[in-house]
């Protein structure tokens, strides 16, 4: 199994948590494509639930330093599995 770098795995899920808040302020303009806007927020929350699933992966041996529950910020703290 690769090595996992908590310190980049947990900043990555900072930085999709604001695209994917950046996605849907700029989706409220009129000239955002309904169809690019469904695709690029599904691919955002489709990687933020992967990146989200290798940190628990990590917090259950211990490997992180900032629990995940302080690691999400609503909408995104809430567990869906």
């Amino acid at each position: 199994m690769p090595q996992v770098d908590v310190r980049t795995l947990s900043v990555c899920i900072q930085a999709l948590q604001t695209a994917i808040k950046h996605n849907d302020f700029l989706s409220q303009s009129a000239t955002v494509d309904a169809d690019d806007y469904e695709e690029s927020s599904y691919m955002f929350e489709l990687e933020l639930a992967k990146l989200v699933k290798l940190y628990r992966q990590e917090e259950v041996t211990d490997n992180v330093n900032i629990p995940l529950a302080e690691l999400l910020k609503p909408p995104f703290d809430s567990p869906k599995e």
